[in-house]
């Protein structure tokens, strides 16, 4: 056997890996994500690599969390929104939505992160969803991930039964395209950290690059305030179901 054919075969492959890195790299060098979601979902620290220490919940201090806070993980320069909990700040809602009008004007979002401790659905966390979408449009649907986060790792083993056994959560997977990913509730692990910007790079590919904007926002704000206007803010949302088995495939 030729084993230098063998082993050219190889390098070439591996070239071709290395250049379809590098070239996606220069197309998508920085991404802008958004975390929302219930922050039981999550411990806060030092060693949370996506959100670090949680900002004392004084006043409006909730919204100036807006701000994006500039992380390096991965081969990324990642801008981290917190709005965790921010669902439930809706006395200021106005200003949420005047500040956020700001924020993307400056700013395209690649991924919306939903946050969900493994196994502990609540109805905070659907009204969390429900805000998402009420505020941001049905498009984001399109945007958004949802991060099952566990405190013991062998809770993921049972991952997809848990699923199965449960009709609601599979509901609100299904509304987000079936993709999912799952982390410690700590957010410190670097390799859980680096297949979850994996998943985000590929949602942008399959999404044509194209990220959340601040037309489409404009336009889920003129809708809701027409809503409002009109005394029909509440009536039913009807989305078109976002996922293809594909795509299921390669999340799940």
């Amino acid at each position: 056997m030729d084993t230098s054919v063998e082993t050219d075969s190889r390098a070439h492959e591996q070239y071709d890996s290395d250049t379809s890195d590098s070239s996606r790299e220069n197309i998508f060098p920085n991404m802008t994500i958004v975390l929302t979601g219930n922050a039981s979902s999550v411990q806060f620290g030092d060693g949370n690599i996506l959100l670090g220490q949680k900002q004392p919940n004084i006043g409006n201090v909730a919204i100036s969390r807006i701000v994006p806070l500039q992380k390096k993980i991965s081969k990324h320069h990642v801008s981290v929104i917190n709005m965790i909990d921010l669902h439930e700040t809706e006395l200021y809602l106005d200003c949420v939505d005047h500040l956020i009008g700001q924020l993307l004007n400056k700013n395209e979002i690649h991924a919306f992160i939903f946050v969900v401790r493994l196994g502990q659905l609540t109805d905070t966390d659907k009204m969390g969803l429900e805000w998402l979408q009420r505020v941001f449009g049905d498009e984001v649907l399109q945007f958004v991930m949802i991060l099952f986060t566990y405190e013991i790792e062998k809770e993921t083993d049972t991952i997809i039964d848990d699923l199965k056994k449960n009709p609601v959560l599979e509901q609100l997977l299904e509304k987000c395209g079936g993709r999912y990913h799952t982390c410690n509730k700590m957010m410190n692990n670097q390799s859980e950290m680096r297949e979850l910007m994996k998943k985000i790079e590929s949602l942008f590919y399959e999404n044509n690059r194209q990220c959340y904007n601040g037309e489409m926002f404009n336009t889920a704000s003129i809708r809701r305030t027409k809503l409002k206007n009109t005394g029909h803010d509440d009536e039913p949302r009807r989305t078109e179901n976002t996922s293809t088995p594909e795509t299921k495939g390669q999340y799940m």
